[in-house]
């Protein structure tokens, strides 16, 4: 597991030693911050959806995301529209 950083960029270590942060404290900072990142982004997408399909529930949502590449269940579309307040009744 390594990051990609572009040519000419200093390397993860000399970031490392000029933050006087160890790599494995980076990297695991790393690892945490990810998930974080992913449901930010799922998150705002399925915000933007339901705008736009206002009628839309946690299914028609569902099958939404996944048109747009997202693999996820319903039962994450349902608990994020709920901590939302997007979720929309019959």
């Amino acid at each position: 597991m390594t990051a990609h950083v572009p040519q000419g960029s200093p390397g993860i270590e000399q970031m490392c030693r000029l933050a006087r942060v160890s790599r494995p404290g980076y990297y695991r900072h790393w690892r945490q911050s990810a998930p974080r990142q992913e449901e930010t982004g799922l998150r705002d997408v399925i915000q933007r959806l339901a705008l736009a399909n206002r009628h839309y529930g946690h299914r028609r949502i569902g099958a939404l995301l996944g048109r747009e590449g997202w693999q996820v269940n319903h039962k994450r579309v349902l608990r994020v529209m709920g901590a939302e307040n997007i979720v929309h009744h019959p």
